[in-house]
């Protein structure tokens, strides 16, 4: 993107005989004014990215200290309208730990690039630039998104608690990461990490993680500002696959469309030369010149790594048979001898109706439980934090991956399951009571996941999933999990099958 909007500064200057600095901000203003037009609340925050580029050319021009040269005091929590992804970066850097923005959301560049460094950071709070001083002091909650200005006594008493417990929590779970994940009757389970950013490889391997089981590649879409090519994708998924040594890393291809577009295609879109309605792999087969790039790149560094190929949203065997052609003749292309694993992401309605034409057809399968959830209840995905009901733990959904989990056992056909509240240790113990025994969660929560399946009673916890599919609400299997719900579980184990329950070690 910086070498057309590097173009178009000089269209400008040679046109309007103006300075450069006046041709940049011109230029920079037209493509926001083009982004804003598409009418879209993820592309508005693509504005973002436009304009990220044009502010570090113009510190170039006029000769502006980028963030992080700029000293911080200690502990200094950022508050303003918007930050742009560099300066993200750049602030973690400079050494602050909060970042509080009144724009941005959870799928921004900025958010994911602060979660992703472990930055603190909360975003939409209306007019907080406003409401909150300089030199104020906040507490920021990065996992509620909550933030406290000029607290209380008893309030600082309460967060540095949080903190603390936080802490030792950490350190106790950190002892057990290099162990293995079993629980307490010895079943293995396998834990995966779900990456976004290539440097996220570092908390796969300090957690002692199985291997990735989740790139979202999407995000090099995202930040590259150009349709990214062959070499450079190569580049990244050979140095992500040698630092895993023999630990699977299982490549997403890009789940782009909807309002869910990098910058060259929302421009595209604006064209019309784009069809940008469908999203994961129908979008993905109306985009092949992009998908077989990354499929070479995929390919070509399979041949020498434990690299498979997984493809989000297939709706059937239809769609999956196709792109599965696409690889088969990229290997082709490529006079690759090896064929990379491939896999299938059910995470529609669709695809449960079609899952046994999947299976005939797949290596493995991944449950995406974020959008699974999302389409079976009809939700809005942003929003569906807001109502306690719209949860992978609605009897709908679990009875949906209970029949996935059970048809790919049927098939010997591996299953894993990945998405944000595959990281909750209540649904991770009815996954497993399901006969699930490979989960792909977020680094961060690892450890805690460990710690956590380290207590589960397999028998408990298939008496638990039983019991949860009966339910006919969200609420109704939370209950299952209170402490008067687990005793009634545990007294019927007790009293029925006695020799079932495993003993804490």
């Amino acid at each position: 993107m910086a070498t057309e909007i590097a173009s178009a500064v000089k269209k400008q200057i040679s046109s309007s005989l103006v300075g450069v600095e006046d041709a940049l901000d011109s230029v920079i203003s037209g493509w926001v004014n083009r982004l804003q037009k598409l009418d879209s609340d993820y592309l508005r925050e693509r504005e973002i990215d436009v304009r990220d580029v044009g502010q570090r050319m113009m510190r170039h021009l006029i000769g502006v200290a980028p963030a992080d040269d700029v000293e911080f005091p200690q502990e200094a929590i950022i508050v303003a309208r918007e930050l742009v992804p560099s300066d993200a970066i750049a602030l973690a850097n400079s050494g602050v730990v909060g970042i509080v923005t009144e724009l941005g959301g959870t799928l921004g560049h900025t958010a994911i690039i602060a979660r992703s460094l472990g930055i603190p950071a909360v975003s939409g709070i209306r007019n907080v630039t406003q409401r909150i001083a300089i030199g104020a002091t906040l507490l920021v909650d990065g996992d509620t998104g909550f933030v406290t200005a000029e607290p209380t006594d008893d309030q600082l008493v309460a967060f540095a608690g949080c903190v603390a417990d936080a802490k030792r929590r950490s350190i106790h779970e950190s002892k057990i990461a290099s162990g293995p994940c079993q629980t307490l009757d010895g079943t293995e389970i396998a834990l995966y990490g779900n990456v976004g950013l290539q440097g996220d490889i570092d908390q796969v391997l300090e957690r002692g993680l199985a291997g990735v089981g989740l790139f979202r590649t999407e995000f090099i879409y995202m930040q590259s500002k150009d349709r990214p090519d062959v070499e450079s994708q190569r580049f990244i998924y050979a140095e992500m696959a040698e630092r895993l040594g023999d630990r699977p890393l299982v490549i997403r291809t890009f789940d782009l469309g909807g309002e869910k577009l990098p910058l060259f295609l929302s421009l595209d879109r604006q064209s019309g030369t784009s069809n940008t309605n469908l999203r994961g792999l129908r979008f993905s087969l109306g985009e092949q010149n992009l998908l077989r790039d990354q499929l070479t790149a995929i390919v070509h560094v399979a041949q020498t790594a434990n690299v498979r190929i997984l493809f989000p949203m297939v709706i059937g065997g239809h769609d999956f048979s196709q792109a599965i052609a696409i690889v088969n003749e990229v290997m082709h292309e490529c006079g690759a001898s090896k064929r990379p694993l491939i896999g299938a992401m059910i995470e529609t309605p669709a695809a449960l109706f079609c899952l046994e034409e999947i299976l005939e057809l797949a290596d493995f399968i991944t449950i995406g439980t974020n959008d699974l959830t999302q389409y079976l209840l009809a939700a809005d995905r942003e929003l569906s934090s807001a109502h306690e009901n719209v949860t992978v733990m609605h009897p709908a959904v679990l009875r949906a991956i209970h029949q996935i989990v059970t048809s790919a056992q049927q098939c010997y056909c591996p299953v894993c399951v990945c998405g944000e509240e595959a990281g909750e240790p209540e649904f991770v113990e009815i996954f497993i009571g399901l006969g699930g025994r490979e989960l792909s969660l977020s680094p961060s929560r690892a450890n805690r996941m460990r710690a956590a399946i380290g207590g589960i009673d397999i028998a408990v916890a298939k008496l638990l999933a039983k019991q949860a599919l009966a339910c006919r609400s969200a609420q109704d299997v939370r209950e299952l999990f209170s402490q008067g719900g687990r005793s009634r579980v545990q007294n019927e184990l007790r009293q029925s099958s006695p020799h079932l329950l495993a003993s804490s070690p």
